[in-house]
């Protein structure tokens, strides 16, 4: 490459020069650059054949909105109809919804075997004795606490109706003028009240309650529902002041459903925080629990349960400035519309980030073992010896393993977005572009940093693929809490 005649190359000569020899190189090997680019569209391919038998598996009639034969001319010729009239919960998320029914608000309510009794760890001498778990007469016990007690106590009462008064012509306003509960686990969404539509009973709250006492009560929803009839058993409200919300948080951390190693389960309805309420000002936080989950580890308590906490809180304070008789109405809930849709599963949304995190770094081991073995076999030190400087060697490395970066990265955003996965369907493309530039820049550098602390191409590959996996992880399970924490500092 230099003539002792003309002294050294020039870099551009050089650069062109590996360029040249890389190119041959390359040329001879196309089979494993070949491999390497389409592992995404392979990856791919494989969720697609994955995503089809899962989703053949889902489209099953059990899965559908639910369907009946009906005598719509009452000639004994059914038509096959279908509807949320005739979904079971499970089926309804699937069936077009425009108009959906309006539910009662209700409470969540722990059944009586789960509702809070004295104990060891909960002292408490207010508290009923466990003997009532046996007779099933448990009250529904409220936590309070605020800097007034008197004031506090004051609405505590005011959430409990003395009795329960049916008006049959507006059985609605009924059910929210007086305080009624499930224990059923809500679903994620709520076109079918499972309360509405499980063997579990329904509760009244109330101050006292005699013995045995029942409601019947008979709703329709809406003109295509079913009217259902209900009984409506009578439980006792039980309010009681702590000292302080740390007093309350102990009390239910105790007894919750997952916080408590011994299983013993004591849980509460809903507890207040009245904070600096007084006659000129309402100011509260409400706890609820949160570990009515679905199978998906979704909560939506928030969504179907807790707005009925939330109106007796301002309910209280209404009549406590203006008497018993003011009171905002939370007459139902109801979902919005939905088109038809059908049950599948996102299989990139269920393997999660940290999967595709590993499929984009596993370029890393690729280019450390390929500088590494350059450096086993002295190759790097016969082109040394040859007059190639350490610029032209490290601009067409650097050129090289981009360009197989890009094309690898190119694949694997095309061929995901082809088949509609939503990691990339749901980002914009040009943010996109700008990360995994930078990405893949970054990880050629540090290819470049770690190629100097081995000589070895096994211990360097052994050792890249340790940080793939260890960097996902800790990238995963560690950092990610720290980033999404709101009280992270962002400076």
């Amino acid at each position: 490459m230099a003539d002792p005649s003309h002294g050294p190359a020039s870099f551009g000569t050089q650069a062109n020069a590996l360029l040249r020899k890389n190119l041959t190189f390359q040329k001879r090997n196309i089979k494993t650059n070949i491999r390497l680019i389409s592992f995404p569209f392979i990856l791919c391919l494989l969720l697609v054949l994955l995503q089809s038998l899962v989703n053949n598996e889902l489209d099953k009639p059990k899965n559908n909105c639910g369907c009946q034969c009906v005598d719509t001319n009452g000639g004994g010729q059914c038509q096959k109809q279908c509807g949320i009239q005739y979904s079971t919960v499970d089926q309804v998320g699937t069936c077009p919804i425009e108009s959906p029914p309006k539910w009662p608000p209700l409470m969540q309510v722990p059944a009586p075997q789960y509702r809070a009794v004295r104990s060891d760890s909960v002292p408490f001498m207010d508290l009923p004795d466990d003997s009532c778990r046996t007779a099933g007469s448990c009250p529904a016990t409220m936590l309070f606490t605020g800097s007034n007690q008197s004031l506090g106590e004051i609405l505590a009462g005011n959430m409990f109706p003395s009795s329960f008064a049916l008006n049959s012509s507006d059985v609605f306003s009924s059910l929210s003028n007086n305080l009624v509960g499930s224990s059923s686990w809500p679903e994620l969404q709520n076109f079918l009240e499972p309360a509405l539509f499980s063997d579990l009973p329904l509760y009244n709250i109330q101050r006292q309650c005699s013995l045995n006492s029942t409601v019947s009560v008979t709703i329709q929803a809406s003109s295509d529902m079913p009217q259902v009839n209900l009984e409506l058993s009578c439980v006792r409200g039980l309010n009681l002041w702590r000292n302080s919300s740390a007093a309350v948080n102990d009390e239910l951390y105790k007894g919750y459903r997952k916080g408590n190693p011994d299983r013993k389960i004591n849980e509460i309805v809903a507890a207040y925080d009245f904070l600096n309420t007084d006659d000129n000002n309402f100011n509260a936080s409400i706890w609820f629990n949160s570990t009515y989950e679905n199978d998906s580890g979704n909560n939506p308590m928030a969504l179907l349960r807790v707005p009925r906490s939330v109106n007796l809180a301002s309910n209280a304070y209404l009549q406590f400035l203006r008497g018993s008789d003011t009171k905002i109405l939370l007459e139902f809930v109801k979902e919005m519309p939905k088109p038809q849709t059908k049950l599948r599963l996102d299989i990139s949304s269920l393997l999660g980030t940290l999967f595709f995190t590993w499929v984009i770094i596993q370029l890393f081991p690729v280019i450390l073992s390929a500088l590494v073995y350059e450096k086993q076999q002295k190759l790097r030190i016969m082109m040394k010896m040859h007059g190639l400087g350490d610029g032209p060697y490290w601009l067409i490395s650097y050129a090289y393993f981009l360009t197989i970066s890009a094309l690898y990265m190119l694949c694997f955003v095309i061929f995901g977005s082809v088949i509609g996965l939503k990691f990339f369907t749901l980002n914009d493309y040009s943010i996109q572009f700008v990360f995994y530039l930078i990405y893949i820049n970054l990880q050629i550098a540090l290819a470049f940093l770690a190629a100097a602390f081995f000589s070895n191409v096994k211990t360097a590959t052994v050792v890249g693929y340790i940080v793939v996996f260890g960097t996902g992880l800790l990238g995963g399970f560690l950092f990610q809490f720290f980033v999404q924490d709101a009280s992270f500092p962002s400076k």
